[in-house]
């Protein structure tokens, strides 16, 4: 019996170790699991409680102990300065001490370059384009032009600009050539066979308006020149002033038609036409139509040829009898005619430009 006790004895108490046993392990195990639990919460905290709570900044309600802690994203927004709310402590951090004066510096570099560009860019250039520019353009412009033209209106034509010095071509024969394409008289030289030589002088000329001009050949020839057979039938044939077809001119050279019979002699027939002036209203000088001189450089008239008062009398006082003139179709020659179309005139002028005579 004895022996039975002491066996059964034994294997309680081995029962019992092997449960006190388990049971530490269990209370050892459970330890090390809530220190890791309370280590991982608490080294994490502020990461972990951070992102929860930022988020309900703007809606926590009034009085939440969480918004006190968590107003630093206000910070970012700009709501408060940095310096304001962050002050680490200078126990916990020894560094801390110096994070105003690296603070003041980052501030103090910032104010100094904003400061300087903007005040010497904006100043310097729109203070100086705007001035020269609108000032100098408007006042010129319109100042000059009105006062010119209404103030003294007879002052705007010049006649002075017309004239010009005679050139010293003889008293001769000349080959003359008028171009009805290019409204332009060519005169030429002749050489020792009396053939067309050189180009002399050249100048603008109105001929017949559709084609009333005849492409030929002519001769002049003056009231001395002629006989019996050849008479002046109505015009005189070299004359200073005359009427011609309803109006008066001035300088008048007559052409009179030329053929050549079979041996090659020369007959000159009645028919004829005429350089001479744009016309007037009558035989005086002050009586000029300036609408019609105007048109000069343009074919406007009946078959004769006009020219201004200056050209007309260099074909009068220089041409000799028996020169030839030829009507020809001709090219155009638009360099030439602007060289020589001389300026309008006013309706108010009443005697050619060009008569210094």
């Amino acid at each position: 019996m004895v022996e039975g006790n002491v066996s059964g004895s034994g294997g309680n108490t081995r029962r019992n170790k092997l449960i006190i046993n388990a049971l530490l392990f269990a209370a050892i195990l459970a330890a090390v699991i809530a220190l890791a639990l309370l280590s991982a919460c608490g080294g994490n905290a502020e990461e972990i409680e951070r992102p929860s709570y930022e988020p309900l900044i703007v809606i926590t309600p009034a009085g939440s102990v969480e918004p006190t802690e968590y107003v630093r994203p206000t910070q970012v927004m700009g709501t408060w300065p940095p310096t304001a709310t962050i002050e680490p402590d200078p126990t916990e951090d020894p560094d801390a001490t110096q994070t105003p004066e690296e603070t003041a510096e980052k501030t103090s570099k910032p104010t100094e370059k904003p400061t300087e560009k903007p005040t010497e860019k904006p100043t310097e250039k729109p203070t100086e384009k705007p001035t020269e520019v609108p000032t100098e353009e408007p006042t010129e412009v319109p100042t000059e032009e009105p006062t010119e033209k209404p103030t003294d209106k007879p002052a705007e034509w010049d006649p002075s600009i017309y004239y010009q010095e005679e050139d010293d071509l003889p008293y001769a024969r000349y080959y003359i050539e008028v171009n009805v394409t290019a409204q332009l008289v060519r005169i030429y030289s002749l050489n020792g066979d009396g053939e067309k030589d050189k180009l002399v002088k050249t100048m603008i000329c109105s001929s017949g308006r559709d084609g009333k001009t005849p492409l030929r050949t002519w001769i002049v020839l003056d009231n001395a020149t002629q006989d019996d057979e050849i008479r002046d039938t109505g015009f005189l044939s070299h004359y200073d002033f005359e009427w011609v077809k309803g109006c008066a001119v001035q300088y008048i050279t007559r052409m009179w038609k030329a053929e050549w019979d079979d041996e090659g002699k020369l007959k000159v027939t009645t028919s004829s036409y005429l350089f001479h002036s744009t016309p007037f209203d009558s035989k005086d000088k002050n009586t000029l139509r300036a609408a019609d001189w105007n048109l000069l450089g343009q074919p406007v008239s009946d078959g004769c040829v006009r020219l201004c008062v200056r050209d007309a009398h260099w074909i009068y006082s220089r041409v000799a009898p028996y020169s030839i003139v030829r009507t020809v179709e001709g090219e155009t020659d638009p360099e030439t005619w602007k060289a020589l179309k001389l300026p309008d005139i006013p309706e108010y002028v009443k005697k050619d430009p060009t008569d210094v005579y």
